[in-house]
């Protein structure tokens, strides 16, 4: 079974479980359109699935680890588990976080940009002319001229 199927399969099942037929999901979703979601033939947006998992009252997170413990053919105790050693491992190496992580608004370059900057400061401050800076960052002189305080 892929993902879809495991999905619409666990969200059928959530429904089934409360005793809701598709008709009575249709206010949420189309029946023809549930119907191909449960069997895995179709996708649904974030925004239908958070409004699914509300109408079904379950979290979408707790929809999706039920789909990811299955796929890994392990018991929802025995995932819980091992998900949480997981989410301990990404939260020490700075993956996930309690807190918005600023540079992130900025992607990539951004944070490239914030450390060239801060690079270049620095190196500034240590008295190196620009020409030397633009060799040993390996960046160009106009990037050194924009970060270069006067």
């Amino acid at each position: 079974m892929d993902y879809l199927q495991t999905l619409g399969q666990i969200l059928r099942e959530i429904r089934v479980a409360q005793g809701l037929s598709r008709e009575d999901c249709s206010e949420i979703l189309n029946r023809d359109h549930l119907a191909k979601i449960e069997q895995g033939r179709q996708a649904l947006t974030v925004a239908k699935f958070k409004t699914l998992s509300d109408f079904l009252g379950i979290p979408q997170s707790l929809v999706l680890f039920a789909v990811e413990a299955r796929l890994s053919g392990q018991k929802l105790e025995e995932y819980l588990v091992r998900s949480d050693l997981r989410l301990k491992e990404q939260i020490a190496e700075g993956k996930l976080s309690d807190e918005v992580y600023e540079d992130a608004l900025r992607g990539v370059r951004g944070k490239r940009a914030a450390d060239t900057q801060e690079a270049i400061l620095k190196l500034q401050a240590d008295g190196m002319p620009k020409y030397v800076i633009v060799r040993k960052l390996g960046v160009s002189r106009s990037t050194v001229d924009r970060y270069w305080k006067k």
